[in-house]
């Protein structure tokens, strides 16, 4: 009788460890392959998101989106960055606008957001101005950046952060 109660209390103890243990390194893994399946589909989906982008800033902005289908110019490189909280994907994209005529400044940059929920990319026209992605996933405390590892294949357009 006694067996059976200290395996009875030992059991619920042991998988609650387990589940502790294991919990990080499964939804890493989890996320890794759901990584992989996003990279693909934002490349395949990238011209159709960036006119959602557009037309999502039209109604946040109309005056922005105008700067923005006159000016810009839509980087190739990808910054990808997961929300710390949900653990949402995010594809940071830079933008570069034509400079300011008759000035010897850089053209100015800003940084497109898109997430990734429920296996679909979307964007709700979000931008970060004079932001490039590495330095707007830097300066959003709630974005944490996704590294390519290394055993990946390199796609051109994903920047390695």
């Amino acid at each position: 009788m006694t067996r059976y109660l200290v395996a009875g209390m030992l059991l619920p103890a042991s998988l609650t460890m387990a589940y502790l243990i294991l919990r990080r390194p499964i939804r890493e893994i989890c996320e890794e392959v759901g990584f992989e399946k996003a990279r693909q589909r934002f490349r395949q989906q990238r011209e159709r998101l960036e006119a959602r982008f557009l037309v999502a800033l039209g109604r946040l902005d109309p005056e922005e989106r105008e700067r923005w289908e006159e000016d810009a110019d839509w980087c190739p490189e990808v910054a990808w960055a997961r929300d710390r909280k949900t653990r949402t994907l995010n594809a940071l994209v830079a933008v570069r606008f034509a400079p300011p005529p008759f000035t010897d400044l850089p053209p100015p940059f800003a940084t497109a957001l898109f997430e990734y929920v429920d296996g679909r990319w979307t964007t709700d026209g979000q931008w970060f101005d004079d932001m490039r992605p590495d330095e707007a996933i830097v300066s959003q405390r709630r974005l944490e950046p996704v590294v390519v590892s290394r055993h990946r294949t390199s796609h051109m357009g994903d920047a390695a952060l």
